[in-house]
This record gives C-alpha cells, sequence and structure tokens, in this order.
C-alpha cells in the first residue's frame, strides 16, 4: 500500500481500537448493570433506530460532499459545497426532529418496543446532533487530518464510556441512563468540533447549482446507506415480531453475539476512513491488488484470533472483578460470532469494490447491490428465524448469505475492469484459513490457538515472496 494509505490507516485503525476497546467496555459492562436480557434487547433496538436515521437524517450529502470537497482544487469552491451541503442537513435534520417530537407516541411502540415515549425526543436530538457533527469529522478526514479526528472519536467514546457508568452503573437508571448518556455525548461532541464548520462555512457562499450538483450524486447513493442500515438492524426487530414469546430476551442474546462478531467492522471502518479519500483524491487505484491482498490478509488475521480465543475472552472468570466478561445468560450468544465476523469480511471486500462506481460516476451499482441484499436478508429471515431451533442462529445466517452475495455481486459488475480484480490465490489462502478455523474453533487446544497464527503468517510471507514483482 502506498505510504499515505498506510499511514492514515494505521492512525485511524489505532484510534479506532482504542476508542473502541475503551466502548467495547460497555457491552459487558451493559450484560451486567442492566437488569434483564430483555432490557438489553430494547437498547439494541434503540441503537439500531438511531443507526437507521443517522443515515436519513444525512440524506447522503455526506458521500457526494465528500466526493466533491476532496476534487475541488479551489478553496472558494469547497466552501461553496461545504455551506450548501451542511446548510440542507441543518433544515433537512431540524424537519425530522420536529416530526419525532409530535409523533412520539407512535413511534415509541414500534421504535423502542413501547418503552417510555419521551425518549423519543432525546433520541431525535441525538440524531440531530449526530448528523451536523458528522459533517465536521467528515471535513478532517477531506483534509487528511487524521491524528484530529482520531482524537476527536477517542475522546467521544471516553465520555460515552463515562457517562454510561455514571447514569446507568451508579444511578441504575437502565435504558434511559443508555439515553441520557448518547444525548449528553452527542451535544457535547457538537459544540467541540463545531469550531472546524465555523472557520469555513459562509452563508453567502450557499448556491443553488451546488446544491444540485450535490443532489445529483446523493439521490442515487442514498438507498445504498438506507439498505445497508437495513441490512445491518433489521434482524434485531424481525426477531422481536417473529418470536412469539420472550422475544426481546432472544434479540438481547443475538445482539451479544453479533456485538462480538461486530468487532471485526472495527478493521474494515478503519481502512474505509483512510481508503475512500485515498482513491478519490489520487483518482487512480494501480496498486489495487496488492491493497486488496493486505486488507483481506489482516482481515483474516484477525478472523483466526477472534474465533480461535472468543470463547476464553468472553467466559472466563476475571480475577479482579470474580466474574466473566459476559454475563453467563449470554454466552449461547457465541454461536454465531464466527458467522457474524465472516460476515463483515464480505462487507470489507464491497468497500473495496465501492471505489470503480464512485470513480465512474456509478454509484447507482451501489444501492441496487445493497438493495438486492436487503431483500434476500429480509426474506431470508422470515424464512430462517421461525424454523431455525434457535432463532437467533437463522437471523445470523441470513445476514452472512446477504453479506456475501452482495460483495460478490458488485465484484462480478466490476469485473470487466481489469484494475478491480482479486489475486485469487491470495482469496484462497485467506478463506481456506477461514473455514478450517471456524471448523476447529470450538475444540481447539492450545496448541492449535497458537499455531493456526503463525501458520496463516508463513503462508503470506511465502505468497507476498512469490508476488515481489508487483508494484505499488
Amino acid at each position: 500500500m502506498t505510504n499515505t494509505l498506510k499511514k492514515e490507516t494505521l492512525i485511524y485503525g489505532l484510534g479506532r481500537i482504542f476508542g473502541s476497546s475503551i466502548a467495547f467496555f460497555l457491552f459487558p459492562f451493559y450484560t451486567h448493570a442492566l437488569e434483564s436480557t430483555g432490557e438489553y434487547g430494547v437498547v439494541q433496538i434503540i441503537i439500531a433506530f438511531i443507526a437507521f436515521s443517522n443515515i436519513i437524517f444525512l440524506f447522503g450529502f455526506d458521500g457526494s460532499l465528500m466526493k466533491y470537497y476532496i476534487s475541488s482544487q479551489n478553496p472558494i469552491k469547497k466552501q461553496q459545497y461545504l455551506s450548501t451541503a451542511y446548510s440542507c442537513i441543518l433544515g433537512f435534520a431540524s424537519i425530522l426532529l420536529l416530526l419525532l417530537i409530535v409523533f412520539k407516541s407512535q413511534l415509541s411502540v414500534y421504535v423502542i418496543a413501547g418503552y417510555n415515549p419521551d425518549l423519543i425526543i432525546k433520541i431525535g436530538f441525538i440524531l440531530f446532533f449526530d448528523a451536523l457533527r458528522s459533517i465536521h469529522l467528515l471535513i478532517l478526514r477531506a483534509e487528511n487530518r487524521a491524528m484530529n479526528f482520531t482524537a476527536i472519536q477517542v475522546f467521544d467514546i471516553l465520555l460515552l464510556t463515562g457517562l454510561n457508568i455514571y447514569f446507568v452503573g451508579f444511578q441504575n437508571q437502565g435504558i434511559d441512563g443508555v439515553v441520557h448518556s448518547n444525548f449528553l455525548s452527542s451535544i457535547i461532541i457538537f459544540v467541540i468540533s463545531f469550531p472546524i464548520i465555523f472557520n469555513r462555512f459562509q452563508f453567502n457562499l450557499i448556491s443553488s447549482y451546488h446544491w444540485k450538483t450535490l443532489k445529483a450524486f446523493t439521490l442515487p447513493l442514498m438507498p445504498a446507506g438506507l439498505f445497508w442500515m437495513i441490512l445491518e438492524f433489521a434482524d434485531r426487530k424481525m426477531l422481536e415480531f417473529l418470536i412469539p414469546e420472550n422475544s426481546l430476551d432472544m434479540v438481547g442474546v443475538y445482539g451479544a453475539g453479533y456485538k462480538l462478531g461486530a468487532l471485526m467492522l472495527l478493521l474494515v471502518y478503519a481502512f474505509n476512513y483512510a481508503w475512500r479519500p485515498y482513491f478519490l483524491k489520487a483518482n487512480n487505484i494501480e496498486a489495487f491488488k496488492k491493497i486488496s491482498s493486505y486488507v483481506f490478509f489482516g482481515l483474516g488475521f484477525f478472523y483466526l484470533i477472534l474465533v480461535l480465543y472468543v470463547d476464553i475472552i468472553a467466559t472466563q472468570k476475571l480475577p479482579i472483578i470474580n466474574t466473566s466478561l459476559i454475563a453467563p445468560e449470554y454466552w449461547e450468544g457465541l454461536l454465531i460470532v464466527p458467522i457474524i465476523s465472516l460476515s463483515y469480511i464480505f462487507h470489507g471486500s464491497f468497500v473495496l469494490q465501492e471505489a470503480e462506481p464512485f470513480l465512474s460516476n456509478t454509484v447507482y451499482k451501489i444501492s441496487i447491490c445493497r438493495g438486492v441484499g436487503v431483500l434476500m436478508n429480509i426474506a431470508l429471515n422470515f424464512v430462517l428465524i421461525p424454523y431455525c431451533e434457535k432463532a437467533y442462529l437463522g437471523a445470523a445466517i441470513a445476514t452472512l448469505i446477504s453479506y456475501s452475495f452482495m460483495s460478490i455481486m458488485l465484484y462480478a459488475w466490476n469485473y470487466k475492469n481489469l484494475t478491480f480484480r482479486y489475486n485469487h490465490t491470495m482469496i484462497m489462502i485467506v478463506f481456506s484459513n477461514i473455514f478450517l478455523a471456524w471448523y476447529c474453533a470450538g475444540d481447539s487446544t492450545w496448541f492449535l490457538k497458537i499455531l493456526f497464527p503463525c501458520l496463516y503468517i508463513l503462508q503470506f510471507k511465502y505468497y507476498l515472496k512469490c508476488q515481489s514483482s508487483i508494484k505499488i
């Protein structure tokens, strides 16, 4: 990989891993601090709604702003795109916030399983401030200020963790404490990051021409964000509605296993933070095959570590707190960790392949692939959840099939462009090790847990030696 991409991926990666390792503490904290798996299930549904609604509040303008802000060489034109996009998001988010406040009682039934309707108001403000602050942070990414971006992200996670410990742990506020912590965190980070926009935004630079340009790129891309969020979180709501008894407890157990499997997503995010600005700015990806090989190797290595050691990490009693990291009632959810982790490896492939539609202005491909993935996921959940002995296992399998199909579909669509093809030898090495580790994970000895990753590294070194003629 190029030095810029390596450096920024490392900074984003370390920041994301450090910050998320702190935030990950909230997961076992919730399993012990909340009263039941059902309460954790409600928290999962609220988190799912916030993540889904974030896409709607941004209306796809984050993706189009990233493209035109980076590609514009003229500083005034950059400000025009930024001022126009920010004003649009501000107006649209204000309307959506008002709708959430007006219809809080009706929405609470569907959004938060009938829990306290007043929480909808706080959730609305979380979404409002999250939408605006995401643009603040996007500018840092676009200007390659990875250290500033990472510092704010880490502080955000530290703040959110501290607030949760206080309101959920010490004040015993349960679900209300979780929402209140996110509410305060969103406002504080918005205020801290506001100077980024204040120094660049100008009312007189808001332009209908630039709005039309942004809209032309946004509209085909907007469904892609919505489809991805549906794909990410529809399974929780479907478990809630398709399971006749103790559905929220099932959502809680599923959410716990999903959270562990989604550790793979940290690496995908870390790479994507650097990847999109890199290929948009460079406007070429001549080293794509080698970059993709490194990405797949990294994802594969993390998969091996996660799958081989997750049972020890989650269930062993810790000396100081004298209890396991995850409360015992959530342990059965460990069954889906290898499935969810593999799903995100396919998502990593999808992120790599997104470069072609962005560079060729055919982002509708991304929306179509994700739309197909959503339809497949919903159909499979309807089939698998009621008929699997463990309903959450059916939801996990539906997720894996959907992500893999989307990834393969976009890869096949891009295949005619030689630049975006993978090295098939590398793919075989990675996936053969993945399936072998998955097969042996449950009963593997310490010898195998250590041997597998070492052999994997040796295979990759040999692969690089054989491919040494490839130039970056």
